[in-house]
């Protein structure tokens, strides 16, 4: 009976795969310096929205899925504050209030390379905007559950190279404002 068990587990746990988590995210001193060399005055930040709300995974491959908490939107909103604070631009109780729309979020993971996809609409109350197409390419793998691995990974330094493209777009300067 123990051994049936046993089998069962395993084969469960083959079947079910295993989830590639996206590590927390770490600001960016390049990032922290590029706000402050706006000189703007601190924003609020207003909850981001998505095409595809509450996303938190992504299938890699057949190896399992690539997951985030507590969604995409939420990664990306949070990690756009932290640089703020970091740089002293950010006050929640600000009347100038900025937000984002993922319109998209994707990734490939290839043999030889990978790359993070993302679109972000960038707007403020005044309803002026801007849209970001941001790709962040890293290393691939022949192997599935390593090339699985490395677009967890990469998912950071990913959202670390789409708020350099927010912020140092001339447009957001103008939102900011």
């Amino acid at each position: 009976m123990k051994i049936v068990s046993l089998a069962m587990l395993a084969t469960v746990a083959m079947l079910s795969g295993c989830a590639y988590n996206a590590s927390p995210y770490g600001a960016s001193v390049k990032n922290v310096e590029s706000i402050k060399f706006l000189n703007i005055k601190p924003v609020a930040v207003a909850k981001f929205e998505s095409s595809k709300p509450g996303l938190a995974s992504i299938t890699c491959r057949a190896a399992g899925p690539v997951t985030v908490s507590p969604s995409f939107e939420s990664y990306i909103e949070k990690a756009f504050i932290d640089e703020l604070k970091l740089a002293g631009a950010y006050d929640p109780a600000s009347s100038m209030v900025v937000s984002g729309k993922l319109e998209e979020v994707d990734f490939s993971s290839g043999i030889t390379d990978g790359k993070w996809l993302f679109t972000l609409v960038v707007s403020n109350a005044r309803k002026e905007s801007f849209s970001i197409k941001s790709v962040f390419g890293f290393s691939g793998s022949f192997v599935a559950d390593k090339a699985c691995q490395e677009v967890a990974q990469a998912l950071g330094p990913a959202v670390q190279k789409l708020i350099e493209d927010v912020v140092r777009d001339p447009k957001f300067k103008q939102i900011a404002m």
